[in-house]
């Protein structure tokens, strides 16, 4: 038998145990201690996940997503981001530890939302911290009957007040980014045959990785068309020369399913927020 570590990484421990032809692999990250079984070099495949900085109404806004296995369960923004582990700077509002000591929560906001952050048997994580304490938080994205909230791995206190603002300019350099990865992929959508051959072309001609094109796709196919009204308005207003927006400028433009754009097109009509100067033409009152 042989024993070795495989992954230190942060808070997370990974060993791995070969006996014969069979791998263990314990995971032991804040007291809590997961046990896998597989073929030996199988488990080997499982890629680290890395934390994506957001905001936290990203998170309560989206659907979480339940996987199978070894998969890292996550939340699909509206907009098409996968988000498993998140890297968040907020403030804590509210701070509780049980009687037997066993469990912790803090709730955060960063102005966008809040959200609560849960911490099982390791409580002494929040012992340096209190309200109104500003953190820097990478944590995993988990649900509890209906309610998602985070999972801690690494809480730091933020002193420096200009770290703020840095963490502003990488999130819009980071949505803007994003911007135009979605803006590609739906505009090459309705030009493929399938979602395997668009994820082909997104990788060999833009660098665009498979999963990134997938969840963008599976956001834009699931979101219901009240979600839409918005950015559906914008584009009737920006491709707008005076006489209204043409109906097939729209499909061709917003990359979204044909029936989303209907459903929120007479939804817009039906509020009076838009009108019908004449067939095939929608106009913003």
């Amino acid at each position: 038998m042989i024993e070795a570590i495989t992954d230190q990484h942060e808070s997370v421990y990974e060993k791995e145990v070969i006996f014969e032809d069979k791998v263990r692999v314990t995971l032991l990250s804040w007291g809590v201690i997961e046990t896998f079984f597989g073929k030996k070099g199988s488990i080997m495949e499982k890629k680290r996940i890395h934390s994506v900085k957001t905001k936290i109404k990203q998170i309560v806004s989206g659907r979480f997503v339940n996987q199978e296995g070894l998969n890292p369960n996550y939340v699909i923004t509206n907009q098409g981001v996968r988000l498993a582990r998140v890297r968040i700077l907020a403030t804590i509002v509210d701070k509780f530890v049980s009687e037997n000591g066993k469990f912790a929560s803090i709730s955060i906001d960063d102005g966008s939302d809040t959200i609560r952050v849960k911490a099982f048997n390791a409580v002494s994580m929040f012992d340096n911290v209190g309200v109104g304490s500003e953190i820097d938080l990478i944590a995993r994205v988990k649900e509890y009957q209906g309610e998602i909230y985070l999972a801690p791995e690494i809480i730091t206190v933020v002193e420096d007040h200009n770290f703020g603002l840095l963490r502003e300019l990488e999130l819009r350099l980071q949505q803007t980014e994003f911007d135009s990865k979605r803006k590609t992929v739906l505009e090459h959508q309705k030009q493929t045959a399938d979602i395997g051959e668009l994820e082909r072309i997104m990788k060999e001609r833009f660098g665009i990785q498979p999963d990134e094109v997938e969840a963008i796709v599976q956001s834009q196919e699931e979101a219901p068309a009240s979600d839409k009204k918005d950015e559906i308005l914008k584009l009737i207003e920006k491709h707008d020369e005076g006489n209204g927006c043409d109906y097939s400028e729209l499909l061709k433009v917003s990359g979204l399913p044909e029936d989303v754009i209907d459903s929120a097109v007479n939804e817009l009509l039906s509020e009076g927020v838009c009108f019908e100067p004449r067939p095939g033409k929608i106009k913003k009152l």
